[in-house]
């Protein structure tokens, strides 16, 4: 009788490991996912901002190059 009991409870125990290890198994699928479109994103913010600081470079030198001509 206290076998079957200690194989009972044994057993729910096992079954319980195993359902938080499934759900720890998807959330890490989930959060790989997640991850790489995070990467993505983070590679367009990078391209615009390198755009964006290209562009001001560009207003800041014609800027700098109308100030330092002489008017007539």
């Amino acid at each position: 009788m206290f076998q079957a009991v200690t194989g009972g409870v044994i057993a729910l125990l096992l079954s319980t490991i195993a359902y938080f290890l499934k759900l720890l198994v998807q959330d890490l699928r989930q959060m790989g996912k997640e991850l790489g479109k995070l990467k993505e994103v983070v590679v367009r913010l990078q391209t615009e901002q390198a755009l964006v600081k290209s562009l001001l470079q560009k207003a800041d030198l014609v800027n700098k190059s109308r100030k330092s001509r002489p008017c007539a």
